[in-house]
């Protein structure tokens, strides 16, 4: 899928700044906050954590290098965005970063409040005619291209931010609806190519053995060998045609099994960890938070 930039903003001057490292610029909007960060050194092992709200993240400038535990890492670059639930802490690079080739992103966190009541306003009066057949946030797609129409909702907000004048937060107000509907709109397309690409039949007998063995131990040597492949080409193969390693994949199949078991409110978080093939109740815990944005009490209830 193409992928569509936003427009960067002027830069800050660097030589006035107390820190060049995630320089931040904040814009308050109605159950939004808009910020946009800078950086203008290189920096490795840079930890940030994100609280207080569903957070959109989008890149103008440069290039950041991305991980969470239990992900591998990835390069976040202009024409993407990623979003990312509360709570998550990332490690992050930049390793092109100086004045002259500068890093610049915007960071939208809005209000989960505002998410869920739009959420549930789209579910009951314009129903999802496509899969997943509702409007949701897919934490399992957190990393993704650019549409454009995505880029023109984010154009819009960051323009507006630096607006003044009376009607800028009835505008700011609606803005985030389509920014959110939008999001769900990129995002669903991702979830239909996923699910198109699934039944490739060159990956699809080791799709077939991670059903069957899903609460043994799943390696990539294994699933390979399922296709008739070396690792090494079944790996690159397998992310190729999915956007995802084989490994991630199966995370992926695990916590949406454990999510089909505790439809039944009589199996507790732990019988699911077990029965979805994690050995540790504490790392399941993790890993759904991360897809899903929920811990599964939160999910459950």
């Amino acid at each position: 899928m193409k992928s569509y930039r936003i427009t960067p903003v002027n830069l800050s001057d660097s030589s006035k700044l107390d820190s060049r490292l995630e320089h931040r610029r904040t814009f308050n909007l109605p159950n939004c906050e808009l910020n946009i960060f800078e950086t203008f050194h290189k920096s490795d092992n840079v930890i940030l954590s994100y609280s207080g709200g569903l957070v959109v993240s989008s890149m103008m400038r440069g290039k950041k290098v991305m991980s969470v535990e239990g992900q591998e890492a990835f390069d976040f670059l202009p024409g993407q965005s990623v979003i990312l639930p509360d709570g998550l802490t990332m490690n992050v690079g930049f390793p092109d970063a100086d004045e002259n080739r500068p890093v610049q992103c915007i960071t939208l966190t809005l209000d989960w409040d505002t998410v869920h009541k739009n959420l549930d306003y789209l579910n009951e009066r314009y129903s999802n005619h496509q899969a997943p057949f509702e409007w949701k946030l897919d934490f399992s797609h957190q990393h993704f291209e650019n549409s454009m129409q995505l880029v023109a909702s984010l154009n819009k907000l960051v323009n507006l931010s630096m607006e003044e004048g009376f009607a800028k937060e009835a505008i700011a107000d609606l803005s985030l609806k389509v920014l959110l509907l939008r999001l769900l709109q990129t995002q669903n397309r991702l979830s239909v190519n996923s699910n198109q690409s699934m039944y490739d039949n060159r990956i699809q007998p080791a799709i077939n053995y991670v059903h069957k063995h899903l609460t043994e131990k799943i390696t990539v040597e294994k699933m390979a060998r399922e296709c008739c492949l070396s690792q090494s080409s079944f790996y690159q193969y397998f992310k190729n045609i999915l956007g995802i390693t084989p490994l991630e994949f199966v995370l992926r199949t695990r916590i949406n099994h454990a999510k089909k078991i505790m439809a039944d409110s009589s199996v507790t978080v732990t019988e699911a960890c077990y029965a979805s093939g994690f050995n540790n109740v504490n790392h399941f815990i993790k890993i759904f938070k991360r897809l899903e944005g929920l811990s599964p009490g939160q999910y459950r209830h």
